[in-house]
């Protein structure tokens, strides 16, 4: 199975547009929070995949989304947060701990504008960086999975 993952979007559809383009067999679509209303067009525009996600700090005005969720995507849990309530502009320590609270294989934020695919204590941290240039492929065989940064 195939996932999209995208970050602080900000208002900026097109580059998602573009991105989903580029991919084949989308299975869901994940976003990273800053979303200024995209998850919303998003499901209009790309009504067959699944959509999840959740707020992220410029997001504070609309209760539309959590501010993190948990989920199980073909057998890989993931933690899926924007990341500001855990300091990650600072250290991903908050985040590595939540993740492994609640056991999950995979912790998706964005918040930074930066990517990141790093492991911490057998947890995945991945940011996929800003929508604006960066989204992030999850793909997975409902045992293992692989995480990769592309550019748009």
């Amino acid at each position: 199975m195939k996932a999209i993952i995208f970050s602080d979007s900000h208002g900026n559809f097109n580059s998602m547009a573009k991105a989903i383009g580029k991919e084949k067999d989308i299975d869901m679509i994940i976003h990273a929070g800053d979303i200024n209303r995209d998850i919303s067009d998003l499901e209009i525009a790309y009504p067959r995949p699944a959509v999840a996600g959740v707020r992220g700090n410029n997001d504070f005005w609309d209760a539309s989304y959590p501010d993190e969720r948990t989920f199980t995507f073909d057998n890989v849990k993931i933690f899926l947060t924007h990341g500001h309530l855990y300091g990650v502009k600072y250290s991903l320590a908050k985040l590595s701990a939540k993740g492994r609270e609640i056991g999950a294989d995979i912790c998706i934020f964005g918040h930074t504008h930066a990517h990141l695919n790093e492991s911490d204590s057998g947890i995945t941290l991945f940011n996929p960086g800003s929508a604006s240039r960066h989204y992030g492929i999850l793909e997975t065989n409902g045992k293992e999975f692989s995480l990769f940064v592309k550019e748009i």
